[in-house]
């Protein structure tokens, strides 16, 4: 009891001693004449030093946080470069994959002009095995039967195995669709140079596609004006000149009878709105009243 009460004494005599007040004394050395008198307790001077402290602490936080000196303390990673990092470390992995197949490739290249046979593995991932060995060369059944019945359906094809027709008379069994419906002011006529038919239709008139093709003119040119040509199967060209207005563009893909410009009267070589309509097989112009009704 006695050790508890001297301990608790001695606890108010410390508590009472940093409470106690001093004086400091800024004196001029010479005349003993005082500049400034502070009065201090040592609890203030613990206080005043702990504030320092936090304030010091506060404004050292607050410049690695917010100003770009952060990025000069070690082990110190903002969110961009740590994206960064992960950005270029999927970036080595695919390049790794990468060179991992061209090596392959190179080496069974290599094989190949050396004579040798490879194992055609390239597109499996490491460690997997391929061999032709394992491999059911024998056609099933349902490869039987497709085989069959695209014989069959290949025996009255009119198009050679290069997808064009065995001759020009194959050109009856392709279905045409007419660009223009009209009256036939000039037919086609090879001799006075005249390599296509004349349509004329009324003012706004669509122009349609023959034929599914691709689109590969779509120009002005001052002897006809509005210009579209397109290129078809089996070496099939169709031109379509003097229109008022082109709704496509070079390589749109058309399908037959879809509206590819309006009729007009553009050019020199016109006298009216109508339609110059040519039918071009492998460089040859072709008649086509022979393959199409316009009136």
């Amino acid at each position: 009891m006695a050790k508890k009460d001297k301990k608790k004494k001695e606890g108010k005599r410390v508590l009472r001693d940093m409470r106690k007040r001093y004086r400091l004394l800024v004196i001029n050395d010479q005349t003993f004449e005082e500049r400034l008198s502070i009065r201090l307790s040592p609890l203030n001077i613990i206080a005043l030093v702990a504030g320092t402290f936090l304030i010091v602490a506060a404004i050292t936080a607050g410049t690695i946080f917010f100003t770009p000196i952060s990025e000069m303390v070690p082990g110190y990673t903002d969110e961009q470069s740590w994206k960064n990092t992960m950005y270029a470390a999927a970036k080595a992995d695919s390049l790794t994959e990468r060179l991992r197949v061209y090596e392959q490739y190179v080496d069974h290249t290599s094989r190949i002009f050396a004579g040798g046979v490879v194992n055609d593995s390239a597109g499996l991932a490491p460690g997997q095995a391929s061999s032709i060995d394992q491999m059911d060369l024998d056609p099933s059944v349902e490869d039987s039967l497709f085989r069959e019945r695209y014989g069959q359906a290949e025996a009255y094809n009119i198009y050679q195995d290069d997808g064009g027709i065995r001759n020009r008379e194959g050109l009856n069994a392709i279905f045409f669709f007419t660009p223009l419906r009209g009256a036939i002011s000039s037919a086609f006529d090879p001799v006075s140079d005249h390599l296509g038919i004349d349509v004329v239709a009324p003012k706004d008139e669509a122009i349609k596609a023959a034929l599914d093709g691709t689109v590969i003119m779509a120009a002005w040119t001052s002897s006809a004006g509005h210009v579209i040509q397109i290129q078809h199967a089996n070496d099939l060209i169709t031109v379509y000149k003097h229109n008022s207005v082109l709704l496509k563009s070079i390589g749109d893909k058309v399908k037959a009878g879809e509206a590819i410009a309006v009729i007009g009267d553009t050019g020199e070589l016109t006298d009216g709105p109508h339609l110059h309509f040519e039918l071009w097989y492998r460089g040859e112009p072709i008649d086509p009243e022979e393959h199409m009704v316009f009136d």
